[in-house]
């Protein structure tokens, strides 16, 4: 029972404590209050439209989802095949030699 005492006796100091505090009055609320109602009272500036948006176009049926992905997935590897062989084609030309030393060796072997 120990426990009940100094519960009472905490709540009996809390009640003290907070009847010593003395509220403070808020300075300058008027002030507050003045920037608050200038704020909502401005009217705000219309946003311009932005005109490069496009359009979502959405398929309408599964069946056209799948074409549109199927050829977007063709481009995609039309694109890689391309980008492949133009690659392939570069290295190609890094690696053989020159015509102009093709045309001299096939005029003089000996060199």
């Amino acid at each position: 029972m120990d426990w009940k005492l100094e519960l009472d006796a905490l709540i009996e100091s809390t009640m003290a404590f907070a009847n010593q505090v003395k509220r403070k009055p808020v300075p300058d609320l008027s002030i507050a209050l003045q920037t608050a109602e200038q704020a909502l009272a401005e009217t705000p500036k219309p946003v311009a439209p932005r005109t490069n948006i496009t359009p979502i176009v959405l398929p309408t049926s599964e069946r056209d989802e799948i074409r549109q992905r199927v050829s977007t997935f063709r481009a995609h590897q039309e694109k890689m095949a391309r980008e492949r062989e133009h690659h392939y084609l570069q290295v190609k030309a890094r690696m053989m030699p020159p015509p102009a030393l093709l045309d001299d060796r096939k005029k003089n072997p000996s060199a």
